[in-house]
């Protein structure tokens, strides 16, 4: 199976060290983004004998993929698979997977045109704690979920221009509330009803098209609520700090669980325990091992339109004030 990667920003990491876990995986090729840093990434290029193109679609056409990961700046992404998927590529791709509604659309209607799988690299998922907590629900451990409570905080640290108007970066609920969504539907099982938000950017005037903190509120499809809080005021500077802050409170019928600082805590009226870590999993590996064996991946192509969809519409009614209705 041969892999082309287009970009390199983001999450491509995810991808790189997927390939480790992918031995049926060629990289066939790699292309610029056309951003001033070229490549961004070490050990991609000539230096692995990989050829580098400066024209994506020249790439696609030479080395004809079986998949492509896109990873450009996120004004680019849908484009840009789109043009894979036209191609007849598989797309593993940096999330959120469009930046608007019509380009959402016209996605879709590629993939679904071309026949072709697309995963939205949602890596969170793949992570030891919300296995564990996914595992616990669906053993019913906390009887039925009636209450979510997630955290996505990061530093604002340096920041490239593009973050800087909201044309260019596209929200921060669509770039960092969509994990936290996308982790309260894979560890519950539940979908979102309607959506209400409030952001701004009040400590960051550089880069006013950035909010760097806010939150959101969700009514789940089975009833209950959820809350996203996120927020770019992380203190940075010491090497030893992880670089996120990431939390998940689920309150259901007989318990609680909830993870913090990488372990996962329940509590029953007759014990609280810290629980066993479940063997964290690379997606982009999830992704190529399901295509290779017709199975279906850990991030399948309509959640992934889905999870934009609903951050998407957080953000509309962030915009206008408004419940929206996903």
């Amino acid at each position: 199976m041969k892999l082309a990667i287009i970009g390199s920003y983001g999450h491509v990491d995810v991808v790189l060290s997927g390939l480790e876990h992918a031995p049926d995986v060629e990289l066939a090729g790699v292309a610029r983004w056309g951003g001033p840093d070229g490549l961004g990434f070490v050990g991609i290029g000539p230096a692995a004998n990989v050829p580098v193109f400066d024209d994506f679609r020249k790439m696609l056409e030479e080395v004809r993929p079986d998949v492509a990961a896109v990873f450009t700046p996120f004004a680019m992404l849908a484009e840009t698979a789109t043009a894979a998927a036209e191609a007849g590529c598989h797309v593993f791709m940096e999330k959120p997977v469009a930046l608007t509604r019509a380009d959402l659309a016209a996605l879709r209607a590629a993939v679904d045109r071309a026949g072709v799988r697309l995963a939205a690299c949602l890596a969170m998922r793949g992570e030891a704690p919300f296995l564990t907590i996914r595992r616990a629900v669906a053993d019913g451990r906390i009887g039925t979920v009636l209450h979510a409570a997630a955290q996505k905080s990061y530093p604002f640290n340096r920041r490239d221009a593009f973050y800087r108007t909201r044309e260019s970066y596209g929200g921060t609920i669509p770039w960092i509330g969509i994990h936290a969504l996308d982790f309260i539907h894979f560890c519950t099982g539940q979908d979102y009803r309607r959506v209400a938000a409030m952001a701004d950017n009040l400590a960051h005037p550089s880069h006013p098209g950035m909010e760097d903190q806010g939150a959101l509120i969700a009514e789940l499809s089975g009833g209950g609520t959820a809350v996203v809080r996120f927020d770019y005021l992380r203190p940075w500077g010491r090497a030893e700090r992880p670089w996120g802050d990431d939390r998940l409170r689920l309150a259901g019928t007989g318990g609680i669980i909830e993870t913090r600082d990488g372990a996962v805590t329940l509590t029953t009226p007759d014990a609280a325990e810290s629980l066993p870590l479940e063997k964290p999993v690379n997606v982009f590996a999830d992704f190529a091992a399901a295509l290779a064996g017709g199975a279906e991946p850990m991030i399948g192509t309509d959640e992934s339109f889905r999870m934009t969809e609903v951050a998407l519409a957080a953000r509309d009614a962030q915009d206008s004030g408004k419940v929206i209705e996903v």
